[in-house]
């Protein structure tokens, strides 16, 4: 009976010690070993040092990521389905699984829109997105076909427009989305992502590994989901 308890506890103890190493591995090595990669995922250095719509409204931020796909769809059919996007309306084009767990979803088509929505269309600066019932992003920047612009923070009152009496975000930031015309007709998507959080010491950590890759993934996982919509849609 002993040698069994042993052998037991032997098995849980190294099952234990693979999952410790699991953890290490995948929270503490790997973000930031990969950020230089995921901070610019699809992007050229071109595209990662040019000046875009919204860089201007935190021009000192810690945090910048540029994100980028080519998509054979005009950029109005893709400005169209970014602009539909958000909690109660379109969908996220990601993993519709892991909205539905944090509170993101109740998609207008219960996923996320493999269509244009015609009622989600003419998004105008100042109107709010939800990202979830507690997180909401205004718009800054809605240039059709061109630039559609997200942000949080501490925007002065003229930035903020109408939603100058809301609250201040803890940290600053700011996703855009720029629709570049290719040469034979299509998009070429870039995401640009800007952020300047007041957090320092372990959170400081946090934000720079774990939750900075895991919003590399989702982020690129979204225009991914852009491409593949915008692609099917009709001609």
């Amino acid at each position: 009976m002993s040698s069994i308890v042993l052998g037991t506890a032997k098995w849980v103890g190294i099952v234990l010690a693979a999952l410790v190493a699991v953890l290490v591995i995948g929270f503490v090595l790997v973000p930031p070993l990969t950020r230089g990669f995921t901070d610019s995922w699809g992007a050229t250095p071109e595209e990662c040092s040019a000046t875009l719509p919204g860089d201007d409204l935190f021009p000192a931020t810690r945090e910048i990521s540029t994100k980028a796909i080519t998509i054979d769809a005009p950029p109005a059919s893709v400005y169209a389905l970014v602009q539909q996007m958000g909690q109660h309306r379109g969908g996220w084009y990601g993993w519709d699984w892991f909205y539905n767990m944090t509170g993101s979803s109740d998609f207008i088509d219960g996923h996320y829109s493999a269509r244009i929505v015609p009622e989600l269309q003419n998004v105008e600066v100042g109107d709010t997105i939800n990202i979830n019932d507690m997180v909401a992003y205004d718009v800054v920047v809605a240039d059709p076909g061109k630039a559609f612009v997200l942000a949080a923070g501490s925007l002065t009152p003229e930035q903020r427009g109408p939603l100058a009496s809301q609250p201040e975000t803890w940290t600053e930031n700011t996703l855009g989305f720029v629709m570049r015309p290719t040469e034979n007709g299509g998009t070429r998507l870039l995401l640009r992502m800007r952020a300047d959080g007041t957090e320092t010491g372990f959170a400081r950590w946090i934000w720079n590994g774990p939750l900075n890759f895991g919003s590399s993934l989702f982020s690129y996982k979204t225009i991914v989901g852009i491409k593949r919509v915008a692609e099917a849609l009709p001609r």
